[in-house]
C-alpha cells in the first residue's frame, strides 16, 4: 500500500459560501465558462459541485509515467457523467483544474483531466459550484 507522508499532505481550513447553479448554453467551453461565472460573481475559488450535460466532443487530459496525454471522445453528444475539481475566475483565481468522466455515443467510459479550451457544450450543461473561502473568511 502506497502511504502518504505528511509533507504530501496539505490541509487548508475554510468555509463554504454562496451557491451558483448555471445552465451552458451551446458551443460555450465548459472551463472556461466555470472561470466566467467565478468572475461574474465575484468568486475567487470554486468547488464544482456537479455538472450534468453532453459535449460536443471530449478532450481529457492523463497521467503516463511523468507525462501527459490526451485522449479525444468524439461525439456529438458526448455524455457527461461525473465533474468535479476547482475553477475560480481567470484573473488572480487559480486555473480550473477539472477532472471527469464522460461516456461516448456506444457508452464507452472514459476519465481525465478536461483539457481546457476544447470541451464544448453540445445542448446544454447544468452545473453546481461553491464558493470556497479559505480561512473561514
Amino acid at each position: 500500500m502506497n502511504e502518504l507522508a505528511p509533507a504530501d499532505v496539505a490541509i487548508e481550513p475554510g468555509a463554504l459560501g454562496r451557491l451558483v447553479v448555471a445552465r451552458l448554453k451551446p458551443d460555450q467551453d465548459l472551463t472556461e465558462s466555470l472561470e466566467a461565472l467565478c468572475a461574474e460573481h465575484g468568486i475567487s475559488r470554486a468547488v464544482v459541485r456537479g455538472a450534468v450535460g453532453s459535449l460536443v466532443d471530449a478532450r481529457l487530459a492523463y497521467r503516463v509515467g511523468d507525462g501527459w496525454q490526451e485522449r479525444v471522445v468524439t461525439g456529438p453528444g458526448v455524455e457527461i457523467l461525473n465533474v468535479f475539481g476547482e475553477a475560480g475566475a481567470a484573473s488572480g483565481g487559480r486555473a480550473p483544474v477539472l477532472h471527469g468522466v464522460v461516456a461516448d455515443t456506444d457508452g464507452r467510459m472514459y476519465a481525465g483531466r478536461f483539457v481546457r479550451g476544447a470541451n464544448r457544450c453540445f445542448i446544454t450543461i447544468e452545473v453546481t459550484l461553491q464558493e470556497w473561502l479559505p480561512g473561514g473568511a
